[in-house]
């Protein structure tokens, strides 16, 4: 944020080193004792202490297991939680989304897995003539495509033979999954790779690039994806551009849920 011209008059100093002390200990592997957190900070420990007993007594630290030690409390985590539940994952995405577009050229989407079905929450379509076939609303089924596949990554294998009870597995092209042990082979790919490519194998003619979407418990909520013709893609640059793009969008959106992994 740009600074006001008088910032001094308006920035509270007392409330940016409180803030400081709750980021130090979210960032530390273990509980902090006084004297550490003054040296984190470079304050006197008298400093340190009543910055500690006021956001203890509010409630955003509590004592380590070990005497004399504080780390973050429940309360900051209520905090993390309300500003999740405030950001929908379509708002969230919608700039990623479309820079991702604007840098490959290539139509990008967020999806979902509802019921037995790929959910399209969020498209941006490409602004040549290279357009995907996909827009907001569009449903396809969850087992025949790519997307699909990298969505069921987040359903345990029993969760996924459940899921494939009331599966009729109609072939659309030769990469269709016949049966469970099929999609499940194609389901653990995306699962080891971390991505997947699709050159027809839901629609002839048609690619797409799609990276699973994750929450701040590291479970796939969404699915983000380049997709159009195969005319619309320099599939030299697969590995080097398309690939590294789309998991960098995905990751982006997975930060802003809260994820802290890879």
């Amino acid at each position: 944020m740009t600074k006001a011209s008088n910032h001094d008059v308006y920035f509270v100093p007392g409330l940016s080193r409180g803030l400081r002390v709750l980021e130090i200990l979210g960032s530390a592997e273990t509980p902090m004792t006084l004297s550490q957190i003054a040296r984190a900070m470079e304050l006197s420990r008298s400093s340190a202490f009543r910055l500690v007993y006021t956001l203890r007594q509010m409630e955003f630290l509590k004592e380590g297991e070990q005497a004399n030690t504080y780390t973050l409390g429940s309360r900051v985590l209520n905090l993390g939680f309300a500003y999740l539940n405030q950001q929908q994952i379509t708002t969230i995405a919608r700039p990623h989304l479309a820079g991702l577009r604007d840098a490959t050229g290539v139509s990008t989407h967020l999806s979902v897995l509802e019921g037995q079905d790929v959910l399209y929450l969020g498209s941006h379509q490409a602004r040549s003539g290279f357009v995907s076939n996909m827009s907001t609303g569009t449903r396809t089924q969850a087992y025949a495509s790519a997307i699909g596949w990298c969505l069921l990554g987040a359903l345990s294998h029993d969760e996924l033979e459940a899921f494939c009870d009331d599966v009729t597995f109609d072939s659309f092209t030769q990469h269709t999954p016949s049966s469970f042990d099929q999609l499940l082979d194609r389901v653990d790919q995306v699962r080891e790779q971390g991505f997947i490519v699709s050159k027809g194998f839901r629609d002839v003619g048609g690619s797409s690039v799609a990276v699973p979407v994750r929450d701040q418990r590291g479970v796939i909520v969404a699915c983000v994806n380049l997709s159009g013709p195969d005319s619309g893609f320099d599939f030299d640059r697969l590995d080097s551009f398309y690939i590294p793009e789309t998991q960098s969008a995905a990751l982006r959106i997975s930060r802003e849920l809260g994820y802290a992994g890879r």
